[in-house]
């Protein structure tokens, strides 16, 4: 799947714009503040009905407009789609596929897979667990059927355990039902994370060893409950400490992801750049285990992130993958440099404008 032509109307500085792309690789220049990562933001947008930079609407609506839109032309092989999205700022939405109103955001995550990369995603290994967690569950939403509603009907679960929590209800016939259906659905999460870590992780080794240059990297998975137990027997004997603390300590929810080199923890050991180039490697990797679906990597400011060597890595990786990429940077000269050899399209933004190179 790529992405052949994107279009934004009152979407943050933008004027009105329509580019069309190239299935590869795009660059993007512009001064700082031009409006770069504002057309990222867009197709991110068009992917899954939201920005990637605040959860409030107001700031991605130009001043002055009640709301904004995003359209998209996608085509795999001699299939097309047209995706559009309208959203105002009372947070209302229209998702439109084909013509076809879409009650559903996560139906354009399926069509158009997308994947940010800039200054924040370090953040995936500095941070808490939960953007790993989300790290997982994004792989598994696009490979793994069925994994969409499971999810659902286990975060179900857990909030009705957690109110009757709330209520100090942990002795009642309801919330051991609950507390039954939660440990079964865990479960099942469990056992797909484990098998999606067990294929992607010999597609991640082989990025980071590209990317990094670093040996004896590993990813292993801690599932939220001790080995050995079963979850429901768990729920059984600390129910009253869960109810004390009004909610549910164990279970999916709490799962976490380490990256280890040669054995020490990542972030223990690695510097803050050798830290990025292991984020960098554990995202593309993911794309490459969705290579029936290609993924859009939305890559914000390449030329900070990284030296001239690592740049020239990623933009060689990147070339070498079926896969569609929109990449900013200041000067194109450099962004030009990371892609020796390779055939790509050079776009400018000056004052919200785009101009093709």
């Amino acid at each position: 799947m790529s992405l052949e032509r994107l279009f934004a109307s009152r979407f943050r500085n933008l004027q009105d714009i329509q580019l069309d792309l190239n299935p590869g690789i795009n660059f993007i220049s512009g001064k700082n503040g031009s409006g770069k990562t504002s057309l990222l933001e867009a197709a991110y947008f068009l992917s899954s009905g939201r920005s990637f930079r605040t959860l409030a609407l107001d700031p991605v609506i130009r001043k002055g407009s009640d709301d904004c839109l995003v359209r998209g032309e996608l085509k795999k092989g001699q299939q097309r789609w047209q995706i559009g999205i309208v959203r105002n700022r009372n947070g209302e939405r229209d998702i439109r596929i084909n013509g076809e109103t879409c009650s559903r955001a996560s139906e354009l995550a399926e069509i158009l897979p997308t994947r940010i990369l800039g200054p924040e995603s370090v953040d995936l290994l500095l941070g808490p667990p939960d953007p790993r967690r989300r790290f997982l569950n994004w792989g598994l939403f696009h490979v793994e059927q069925g994994f969409v509603e499971l999810w659902e009907a286990a975060n179900r679960c857990l909030r009705q355990r957690n109110q009757l929590l709330r209520e100090g209800d942990s002795q009642s016939r309801a919330f051991k039902t609950w507390s039954f259906q939660l440990a079964e659905h865990a479960l099942r999460i469990h056992c797909a994370r484990e098998q999606y870590l067990s294929d992607y992780r010999p597609i991640f080794k082989q990025v980071v060893e590209s990317i990094c240059q670093l040996d004896e990297v590993d990813i292993s998975y801690s599932r939220g409950w001790p080995d050995g137990v079963e979850l429901f027997q768990i729920y059984e004997n600390e129910a009253q400490i869960d109810e004390k603390r009004g909610f549910t300590q164990k279970g999916f929810q709490r799962a976490d992801v380490r990256i280890t080199v040669n054995g020490d923890l990542a972030t223990k050991i690695c510097s803050r750049g050798e830290l990025k180039g292991i984020v960098w490697s554990l995202i593309l990797a993911q794309g490459e285990l969705n290579r029936e679906q290609n993924t859009l990597y939305l890559i914000d400011d390449l030329a900070s992130e990284f030296d001239i060597v690592h740049r020239r890595r990623v933009g060689s990786y990147l070339a070498k993958t079926s896969n569609q990429a929109l990449v900013t940077g200041v000067d194109s000269r450099i962004l030009v440099d990371c892609c020796e050899n390779e055939i790509v399209t050079l776009f400018h933004v000056e004052h919200g404008q785009i101009l093709l190179s």
